[in-house]
């Protein structure tokens, strides 16, 4: 069911696309970047900056009521994103190295990125124990090299196993999190779908969502949770454009 209404809705954007400039669409994008660094950052459950505030730093580049680590995790966060864009525009393809590249721009001037960690982790209320730390290149480079060889069924359902098991193996001490949504939405884009955020709201069910895949091995749950929300991004993309005409 929901296959058959991101197609009807991919095929009605692409129809409005056709009849609106450039301006209305970069506009959506910046309104997007701003509510998507806002649910990022704040899913992490660490970083206090405000919806407004976050976008007022987007904007001027600097607040200084915040710590300078908030302010980093905001403006690293927008890089990150706009990179993704980049790469997808570029046709770049996602390799181990670009991701480890990615999670640099993620953390970049908190702590150093880009590198496995070298430690066990336990994640606070999770009853999954995330990779162990000496298994985890080994787990990375399998990633990668076994997507020339999966099959799946839509290009969707490769963003959420991508999306899905970076967060099960969680290579990194820190942005794990932030990472696995860029990636997710590298692969939306890249595949023409609109990126999408997971709203702060929503935090305890898509961490159940997640759970599940990385306990049960069980991803339908989680899909139908990402399927839901880009279902709605199109309605409220499509509505927006249709308003601006």
């Amino acid at each position: 069911m929901e296959k058959d209404i991101l197609e009807v809705q991919r095929n009605h954007l692409q129809n409005i696309l056709k009849e609106v400039d450039q301006e209305a669409l970069e506009d959506i994008m910046e309104a997007f970047k701003v509510v998507y660094t806002y649910d990022a950052i704040s899913l992490e459950g660490q970083n206090r900056i405000p919806y407004e505030d976050v976008k007022t730093l987007i904007q001027r580049k600097t607040l200084l009521e915040y710590s300078e680590r908030e302010q980093k995790e905001v403006l690293n966060h927008v890089a990150a994103f706009e990179k993704i864009l980049s790469m997808v525009k570029q046709k770049v393809t996602m390799t181990e190295e670009k991701l480890k590249d990615l999670h640099e721009m993620v953390v970049d001037g908190i702590f150093q990125g880009g590198v496995y960690r070298n430690v066990n982790i336990q994640m606070m209320g999770s009853t999954h124990q995330p990779t162990d730390h000496a298994k985890v290149y080994d787990r990375m480079h399998k990633l990668f090299s076994s997507l020339e060889t999966m099959a799946f069924e839509t290009p969707l359902d490769e963003a959420i196993y991508m999306h899905a098991t970076l967060a099960k193996i969680h290579p990194f001490l820190d942005g794990n999190g932030r990472l696995a949504r860029l990636v997710l939405n590298y692969y939306l884009i890249k595949n023409n779908d609109l990126p999408i955020s997971i709203p702060i709201k929503l935090k305890e069910t898509y961490i159940q969502q997640l759970e599940i895949f990385k306990i049960e091995k069980n991803i339908e749950p989680l899909k139908a949770f990402i399927e839901k929300l880009l279902i709605e991004r199109y309605e409220d993309v499509i509505n927006t454009l249709e308003i601006s005409k």
